[in-house]
C-alpha cells in the first residue's frame, strides 16, 4: 500500500506531529509513505526524511494557491500513483481533494485504466467557528463542508467533539469516523532525572510546586486565562512557579511579556520557547495545564499523562474523555475555576498526585497508544479501498 499524505505545512503542531508518529509506527515491508507539504514552513521535514520517507515541498504561501502550484500538485499525485491520498487539515483537504480528481482526469485523458486512489480527509480542529483563524481558513472549511458528501471517500476526525461540530457545520456524517490521536509511549514516560535537571536550570528547589503549559502562541490557546489563573494560584501558594514552552512563548513575544507584566507575574513565570525534546519538560512538572478555548483531542494532554503528570484542563473537545478520572476539568474561559482547580491539585498530598499520574499513564496505555491509532487508520484505508474495489496491497 502506498499512502501519499498531503498536509498544509510541517510546522510543529498536533496534526503534524501525529503524522510523524503515524509514519514511524507503521513502518513495515510493503507499506510506503510519501509526504507533500503545501507550505514551505516545514521544520519537521528532516525528521520525516530520516524515517526513509520522501518529502516534497509545494511552496504555497498564505492565501489562495496559484494555478501553477495546483497543476504541480496534481502532477505529483499522478506520478506517485498512490493507493490512498490522506489529507491533513482544511487547506490540504481542499487542495489535495481537488488535485486528486485533477490527476485522475489526466489519467483518463491519456487512456489509463488506473483507478482513482481512496481519498481520506483529516479534520484536526473541533470548533468549526475557527476562533482566531483567518478569513481564508474559514472560507476553505465551509467550502469543504459543501462538497464533503461527494469528494472524500472518508473523513477522519481526531475527536468525537470534532465529528459532532463538523456534522452541525454541514459536513457529511456518513463519511466521518473518529480516530483519536495516538501517544508515543516510549518517548513520553516518567523521568525523575528530568525533574531535577529542569529545577537546576531554573534555579528553583525540589520543593517548589511547578505548573507548565506547552503550545504555540495562538488566540485559541487562551493564555490570558492561564495567566489570570496563575494569579489565582499565587494568592494561596506564592512560592509556586510556572513554565510556558512552545513557538512564540519566549522573551521576544512583546504581547505575552506585556500580559505578564500587567498581571505582575513576570517573576513567577519562565518562558522557554520551542523545545526539541518536550518530554523532558513534561516529565519535570508537578501539574500540566491546558487553558484552550477549543481543541480536538489535545495530544499534549496525552503526552503529559504518559509522563505520569496529572492534568488540569478546560473542558474543550474530547479533553474530559481523555483525562477521565485522572485529573481535573473546568469550563473554558473561566480563570477563577482554572486557578482553583490548579490550587486543589497542587494541594493534594504528593502520594495522591503520584497515584493520579500512574493512573493517567495506564489510561493512555489502554486507550490512546500510537499502535491503536495506526490500526484504526489502516483499517479505514483498507475498507475505503475495498469500497473503491482497489487491491489492499
Amino acid at each position: 500500500m502506498k499512502i501519499v499524505h498531503v498536509i498544509t505545512d510541517l510546522s510543529i503542531g498536533g496534526a503534524e506531529t501525529m503524522l510523524v508518529r503515524l509514519i514511524r509506527t507503521s513502518r513495515r515491508d510493503g507499506l510506503k509513505h510519501v509526504v507533500i507539504s503545501l507550505s514551505p514552513q516545514a521544520p519537521l521535514a528532516n525528521r520525516i526524511s530520516m524515517l526513509g520517507v520522501e518529502v516534497r515541498i509545494l511552496g504555497m504561501n498564505n492565501g489562495l494557491p496559484s494555478a501553477r502550484l495546483f497543476r504541480k500538485l496534481a502532477q505529483w499525485l499522478d506520478e506517485l500513483e498512490p493507493d490512498v491520498v490522506q489529507t491533513w487539515m482544511y487547506h490540504a483537504d481542499f487542495m489535495g481533494g481537488a488535485a486528486t480528481y485533477a490527476a485522475q482526469l489526466a489519467r483518463w485523458y491519456r487512456g489509463s485504466r488506473i483507478r482513482r486512489p481512496a481519498l481520506v480527509w483529516g479534520i484536526h480542529h473541533t470548533d468549526l467557528r475557527l476562533t482566531g483563524s483567518s478569513r481564508a481558513t474559514r472560507w476553505v472549511a465551509r467550502s469543504c463542508a459543501l462538497v464533503s458528501s461527494v469528494v472524500p471517500d472518508a473523513i477522519v476526525c481526531c475527536a468525537e467533539a470534532a465529528r459532532l461540530s463538523h456534522h452541525k457545520g454541514g459536513y457529511c456524517p456518513r463519511r466521518m469516523t473518529v480516530i483519536h490521536n495516538g501517544i508515543d509511549l516510549e518517548r513520553f514516560r516518567a523521568n525523575p532525572a528530568a525533574r531535577a535537571s529542569l529545577r537546576r536550570s531554573l534555579g528553583i528547589g525540589d520543593d517548589v510546586p511547578l505548573v507548565g503549559v506547552i503550545g504555540r502562541y495562538h488566540l485559541v490557546k487562551d493564555y490570558g486565562t492561564f495567566i489570570s489563573a496563575m494569579r489565582e494560584v499565587l494568592h494561596s501558594m506564592p512560592h509556586c512557579r510556572f513554565v510556558m514552552a512552545g513557538h512564540g512563548l519566549d522573551q521576544s513575544n512583546a504581547e505575552l511579556i506585556a500580559l505578564l507584566d500587567t498581571a505582575g507575574l513576570r517573576h513567577a513565570c519562565y518562558l522557554l520557547g520551542p523545545l526539541p525534546e518536550p518530554q523532558t519538560l513534561l516529565a519535570a512538572l508537578d501539574v500540566f495545564c491546558l487553558s484552550s478555548k477549543s481543541e480536538g483531542l489535545p495530544t499534549v494532554i496525552g503526552e503529559a499523562m504518559a509522563c505520569e503528570v496529572p492534568c488540569v484542563a478546560t473542558d474543550v473537545g474530547d479533553t474530559a474523555f481523555l483525562i477521565g478520572a485522572t485529573g481535573r476539568v473546568v469550563p473554558a474561559e473561566n480563570p477563577q475555576a482554572l486557578g482553583r482547580a490548579l490550587s486543589a491539585m497542587l494541594n493534594e498530598p504528593r502520594t495522591e498526585r503520584i497515584a493520579l499520574g500512574r493512573a493517567a499513564r495506564n489510561r493512555v496505555v489502554s486507550f490512546f497508544s500510537m499502535e491503536a491509532s495506526w490500526q484504526r487508520y489502516e483499517k479505514t484505508y483498507v475498507e475505503t479501498m475495498a469500497k473503491r474495489q482497489l487491491p489492499a496491497t
